[in-house]
């Protein structure tokens, strides 16, 4: 395909500041992203014959479908060229709708009949309020955690699929204990279930944490489409930007709670506009300076000599210039990276874990309310379970 692309055969969809995206492939999924001109759909269809006389392994134009943008013209008459049949968006991709517009609730729906089927073959079953917990936890909110990580599931598919759970929990019964009470961790008096709505947010906050790595095409294309050249931190939300990159936006003041920047020789990191000192940046301790031209453009490179930061060339106040050496120097040939560590747990490698993300958004609880008495086989279907409430136990 690259080859393609390369001798023009095929035109990739591209802009004049992106990087060039002809298509994407994962196990046995191609999807191929070109101008539908009626040559494009001929080479395209040669580039696939060629493909398999090589390979051994052919088309299936069975299962293979082109859509078109709604700009585009005689659409069947170029699918026909292509040898495919013709699709609508949204479509499933790797189990998930893809679409060109925000994911809507009638979009998700078949999460939510996941969830339906899957809490009706368990009603027949007579499991113990601990089996249930356990079935909700492993099997529906896993598959719903997969869906929030790959694309911006609305609000009012979360709350229909959390209704069910709940509806499932309490054997369609009086709910003794709400629903947000059943997701508080079990030192917080719940009985460790996650909310959807708090998994949402931290989805987000992830998303924005791999747009910051830039080190995958996608992040290539949305700093270029977007940024263009701007500080990712003090970049204001355009309404021509896309709801996914509204949202990463939305997250910097969580990201700035919950990364530390790992400084290196301090060539990629703005002194001025990156919140590097304790998650803000000088322009937020300083304010705007009467000369704050003269430092755009300047990185943390301009105070350091050899590994050691020398804040007082720029005349920094004496508790600045302390707190800016508070800021660890690790001498070496790599650039700086951004570290994952949020408060209250250790840097260690700075790699994102979304469990402590998860535990950064999720609401906090004193350890009071609810409680739960568990036996020794909690986690198995004939656990015996008591919830202490403020009107009295209710065994389950």
């Amino acid at each position: 395909m690259d080859i393609a692309v390369h001798r023009e055969r095929i035109v990739p969809i591209y802009s004049r500041v992106s990087p060039v995206v002809s298509h994407l492939i994962y196990a046995d999924d191609l999807l191929v992203l070109l101008r539908p001109s009626m040559r494009g759909m001929r080479e395209l269809a040669a580039v696939m014959e060629e493909f398999g006389q090589l390979s051994g392994l052919r088309l299936n134009r069975d299962k293979s479908k082109v859509y078109f943008s709604n700009s585009c013209t005689l659409k069947e008459e170029r699918a026909l060229e292509l040898g495919v049949e013709k699709g609508d968006l949204p479509v499933k991709y790797l189990g998930v709708p893809l679409s060109v517009n925000y994911a809507k609730d009638r979009d998700c729906q078949s999460l939510v009949d996941f969830a339906q089927r899957r809490v009706e073959g368990w009603q027949a079953a007579g499991l113990s309020f601990g089996g249930r917990i356990e079935l909700v936890r492993s099997v529906i909110s896993a598959i719903a955690l997969f869906w929030l990580q790959s694309i911006m599931v609305p609000l009012a598919t979360i709350r229909k699929i959390e209704g069910i759970c709940a509806k499932f929990i309490w054997h369609g019964g009086i709910h003794a204990i709400s629903w947000e009470q059943l997701c508080r961790p079990r030192k917080e008096g719940g009985v460790g279930l996650r909310s959807l709505v708090s998994v949402r947010e931290a989805a987000g906050i992830k998303l924005a944490w791999r747009f910051l790595q830039g080190d995958s095409l996608w992040s290539a294309w949305m700093t270029s489409r977007y940024l263009r050249g701007r500080n990712f931190w003090v970049c204001e939300i355009d309404n021509n930007y896309s709801v996914s990159f509204k949202h990463i936006l939305r997250n910097r003041p969580v990201l700035r709670t919950a990364m530390r920047r790992r400084m290196r020789e301090g060539g990629e990191t703005d002194l001025w506009l990156d919140p590097w000192i304790s998650g803000q940046s000088l322009l937020e301790i300083l304010g705007p300076q009467r000369d704050g031209v003269a430092y755009r453009g300047l990185t943390c490179r301009h105070i350091i000599r050899g590994g050691v930061w020398r804040p007082e060339e720029y005349r920094f106040t004496a508790p600045l210039g302390e707190e800016i050496r508070r800021v660890r120097i690790t001498p070496t040939a790599l650039s700086d990276v951004w570290i994952w560590a949020p408060p209250g747990r250790s840097e260690g490698a700075g790699e994102f874990r979304f469990s402590s993300c998860y535990d950064l958004v999720r609401p906090h609880f004193d350890d009071r309310g609810v409680r739960l008495c568990l036996g020794e086989g909690a986690c198995q279907e004939d656990a015996t379970v008591c919830i202490q409430t403020g009107a009295g136990p209710v065994a389950y």
